[in-house]
């Protein structure tokens, strides 16, 4: 049984969740705490495996702020109004809960690495397949803790081998790759992603609560020249010739959803 910490002022919220049949959706009722100070408390006392957050806005972006720095790597839902929403969110959670504490082999360091191998295949899944709803990118970015913005615009790369062979699918290579051509630049969090058909791809754009007053060429400029940098770093230092392909300006995440605005 997964263990919680609930977080919310929010009297509705509260009457749903004790309707809730908590063993028979995998979790114990949870421990429950009304505001940030409670939650600090609460996560400090009790061991839990998520939060839940049912909080208003500002309530909100305080806690989440918070969380960025004192635990990335907590997973987080949010709170439905209605016993078949919270029941929606907790099945979700469990499936996540089930993958980041699972043991595949000694090549995971543990938690956190696992919740980055599924915040990683959410985006594979999202360039490669373009079956994602918007909602269901909401929810899994939420509950895998990624700092990508979703509504802000963003630039999706195409990489190939110089040689024109294809990768599989090779987590080992996408960690290397990272390695090379990933992480923060001035806002902007760049991702690489080797998907099952063999194609490379690198996400970024700007990470929540970075404001940078910069077009969306400006913003391609700055990534474009990161990528090819890093490309020299793979080359020179792990042996691999890559070259970009395609580079898209995209004004959301969401344009990659089935039920995006391209």
């Amino acid at each position: 049984m997964y263990k919680l910490l609930l977080a919310t002022d929010q009297q509705e919220i509260l009457d749903a969740f004790d309707r809730i049949q908590w063993e028979y959706n995998g979790f114990r009722k949870p421990h429950i705490r009304h505001d940030l100070d409670g939650v600090k408390e609460g996560l400090k006392a009790h061991h839990v495996d998520a939060l839940v957050v049912g909080f208003g806005p500002k309530e909100k972006r305080e806690t989440m702020r918070w969380l960025l720095e004192a635990d990335p790597y907590l997973p987080v839902c949010e709170a439905g109004r209605t016993p078949e929403e919270a029941s929606a969110w907790l099945q979700e959670l469990h499936t996540l809960l089930n993958w980041v504490r699972a043991d595949f082999s000694s090549d995971y360091a543990g938690q956190g690495e696992m919740l980055v191998y599924c915040r990683r295949h959410l985006f594979r899944s999202l360039v490669s397949e373009r079956k994602m709803t918007k909602d269901e990118l909401r929810r899994g970015m939420m509950l895998r803790r990624s700092r990508f913005d979703p509504s802000s615009p963003c630039v999706l790369m195409t990489l190939s081998r110089v040689d024109g062979e294809e990768y599989g699918e090779d987590y080992d290579l996408e960690r290397s790759l990272f390695r090379s051509l990933g992480g923060d630049i001035r806002g902007y969090h760049v991702l690489p992603l080797v998907c099952a058909d063999g194609r490379v791809y690198v996400l970024a754009g700007p990470v929540r609560a970075h404001v940078e007053d910069a077009t969306a060429e400006d913003m391609r400029t700055i990534l474009e020249q990161c990528v090819r940098k890093g490309i020299l770093h793979a080359e020179e230092y792990q042996g691999l010739q890559l070259k970009i392909t395609e580079i898209e300006v995209l004004p959301s995440l969401y344009a990659l959803c089935a039920d995006g605005d391209a």
